[in-house]
């Protein structure tokens, strides 16, 4: 790729949270990285990356890097180390770990990790040794776990429809999606729709920049996303615009949820929406004539204790719609399930003796304060819930605890790090090997390292691999290389094309999924049908349907806490990755402008959102990008001078799959 024999470039791939998870090339100068690119060869990617990620290579080589272990030596949450040697840590590890078993059980053991690194191997890398250990499970729910229980509810394991489709749609509706700042790579496909004469429709709370970019936006109530897309179906209904044909043959139960529809009054669905009729009557008529539209649809809407059934609504919505069956510019896309294999067969739970008891991850405060018997030991990796978990004044008590021993693997000095009893080096994804598969579109890569672990840096993998040895488990997960347990990982997983090599694609190249229809069909290989309501989980209601709010609709945190608090991306960081960037930026907060005009608050003014959980100071941005009472602070920014913003989000859980409440929280403002 190059004639200068002190340059080469390697491929890889972007290990983030994120639905593009992008083919890079990385450029290095005698062995040092200093650039990073999109892969023009990756079908996807097409030769561009986000700007959080071109800079990605000054965080391998900065100066705050963590590379060698570390042992506290002042007070949890000062952040003082001591420098100390791999065989010192291996001891300590071993030691601490052992007599906490020894004296209270492995089910004092709560491992936490989330998906700081999408490579699949490096990110349940450490399940084996817990399931070996003893330790609690836990529930790894903070991000998609009610929209996939929502899908599985009407789409069973149909995949979502190839974003490629979308160049081909007359209407895109991005529903709860930022777009141009956690989805970049699916704009193109939106150009080349408004290249055809098609339009974008942005439907979110607040004006954010894809809204800003839309053809039309329309502004809903925070959790109100059921409400609307109801509300849509039951215009479709009362003006006999359903392809009636259509429904019979490829869906089941509709007449229950039509049923319901036709019984609930229109006030209903305009209050939980804050749409108006007249508003929805007018964009039922749009999706009508426009056959070739395609739904985008954002995790963000779930957030709330309504948030699996606002996936259920608009899901029934588009079946109402039949894109479902796919043909030229139509689809569904929540997310890919691009390749369905058994995680099983990576995280062994075989090893464990008995099944331990679950902590869901969004509770970790509760776990580490109020629970009982208590948790004696916490093992962080890939995360940093300090930063990214609700109500983290609730975990910095707990982590406070001198009877908590804290281990966290990780690359910078996070907030979470500063209360680490012991503190491990991890390699970054340029200095490890893994599979990487995708939740935004249907292709796999495997990427070699593109450089060796700075300092005594050490990856998930050969961290818990060697821990396991050290604590003498033989059996022979513990013995596995890294290509041993992709091999083992793709053995019978689903959507592999024929001739595929056991041991995966080769560095650099791309496998498409043989799950992503070509035609868009999502029910086609499944055989299958959309079920609009079904009866076989009597906790949950059968069919779509109105219901109530938790803490947004609670009238006495109203009457103390009169706004409505989101807590969307930032362009600039990914959850909490890259907060070091930022480390003493407190960021913004939008308010309308009747809002600061009666809290006699200035634009840029800085200023402290407060409710009984704790409090955050940001800049006021007045703006009418926001609805009234409702604040929006995007970004997970490192704490500064009080606690961060998820201080004060709730650990209550939504409505389905045990998920997030993020954006449900109420807050007051106050002059600083």
């Amino acid at each position: 790729m190059t004639t200068n024999p002190e340059v080469e470039q390697k491929k890889t791939v972007c290990p983030l949270d994120c639905p593009d998870s992008c083919g890079m090339v990385a450029t290095l100068e005698r062995g040092r990285i200093i650039s990073l690119q999109g892969d023009r060869e990756h079908p996807y990617t097409n030769g561009f990356i986000c700007r959080k990620m071109r800079r990605y290579h000054e965080r391998v080589y900065a100066a705050d890097r963590l590379l060698f272990p570390q042992v506290r030596t002042g007070k949890k949450g000062e952040g003082r180390f001591a420098r100390i040697s791999w065989d010192e840590a291996w001891d300590i590890l071993v030691a601490r770990l052992t007599q906490v078993v020894h004296d209270h059980g492995g089910e004092a053991v709560l491992p936490y990790s989330y998906a700081g690194n999408m490579g699949t191997i490096n990110r349940f890398a450490g399940h084996p040794f817990f399931h070996r250990l003893g330790a609690l499970r836990l529930d790894e729910t903070i991000c998609f776990a009610a929209a996939g229980a929502a899908w599985g509810q009407h789409c069973g394991k149909a995949p979502g429809s190839p974003p490629e489709l979308a160049g081909g749609a007359d209407l895109i509706v991005a529903w709860g999606i930022n777009i141009k700042v956690s989805n970049v790579h699916f704009w193109p496909y939106v150009t080349a729709a408004r290249r055809r004469g098609g339009r974008l429709l942005v439907i979110d709370p607040y004006r954010n920049a894809t809204g800003r970019a839309a053809d039309q936006y329309l502004s809903v109530r925070p959790g109100g996303d059921a409400a609307l897309a109801l509300g849509l179906i039951k215009v479709l209904v009362e003006e006999d615009l359903l392809d009636r044909p259509m429904l019979a043959r490829e869906t089941e139960g509709f007449d229950r949820l039509a049923g319901y529809l036709r019984r609930t009054s229109w006030s209903a669905f305009v209050g939980q929406s804050g749409v108006s009729h007249a508003e929805m009557r007018n964009l039922a008529q749009l999706l009508k004539s426009h056959p070739q539209t395609f739904f985008r649809i954002g995790v963000g809407l779930t957030r709330n204790s309504r948030g699996g059934m606002a996936v259920r609504a608009i899901l029934s919505l588009a079946a109402v719609l039949g894109l479902f069956q796919g043909g030229a510019g139509r689809g569904v896309l929540l997310s890919a399930g691009a390749f369905r294999a058994h995680r099983d067969k990576i995280r062994f739970p075989e090893l464990a003796a008995q099944k331990t008891p679950i902590v869901n991850m969004i509770q970790l405060g509760q776990a580490l304060t109020v629970r009982e018997p208590r948790i004696r030991a916490l093992f962080v990796y890939n995360a940093n819930p300090l930063s990214a978990a609700p109500d983290t004044g609730m975990i910095r008590q707990g982590l406070l605890r001198d009877d908590l021993f804290t281990v966290v693997h990780e690359q910078v000095l996070t907030p979470t790090a500063r209360y680490a009893d012991l503190l491990l080096p991890a390699t970054t994804f340029l200095e490890n090997k893994d599979l990487y598969t995708t939740y935004g579109q249907f292709y796999m890569g495997i990427a070699e390292p593109v450089i060796a672990p700075m300092g005594e840096a050490i990856s998930n993998f050969e961290l818990f691999q060697t821990l396991a040895q050290k604590m003498g488990f033989a059996e022979p997960p513990f013995l596995q290389t890294v290509e041993e347990r992709i091999t083992g990982y793709l053995q019978d997983m689903e959507g592999l094309p024929p001739g595929t090599p056991p041991e995966g694609p080769a560095a650099g190249t791309w496998l498409c999924s043989t799950l992503a229809e070509s035609e868009g069909n999502l029910f086609r290989q499944g055989g299958g049908r959309f079920v609009f309501a079904r009866d076989d989980e009597p906790q949950i209601p059968p069919f779509a349907c109105l219901t109530e709010a938790g803490e947004s609709g609670d009238a006495d945190l109203h009457s103390r806490y009169p706004f409505e608090l989101l807590t969307p991306p930032h362009v600039d960081l990914l959850n909490s990755t890259f907060g070091e960037r930022y480390n003493a930026l407190l960021g913004e907060v939008l308010i309308h402008p009747e809002d600061a005009a009666a809290a006699q608050i200035q634009d840029g003014e800085q200023i402290y959102l407060i409710n009984h959980r704790g409090r955050t100071s940001r800049f006021a941005r007045v703006s009418t990008d926001t609805r009234k009472g409702l604040l929006i602070a995007e970004g997970l920014f490192w704490p500064v001078e009080e606690g961060g913003i998820n201080d004060l989000t709730s650990q209550k859980l939504s409505d389905m799959g045990g998920g997030a409440t993020f954006h449900e929280s109420r807050v007051t403002v106050q002059k600083k």
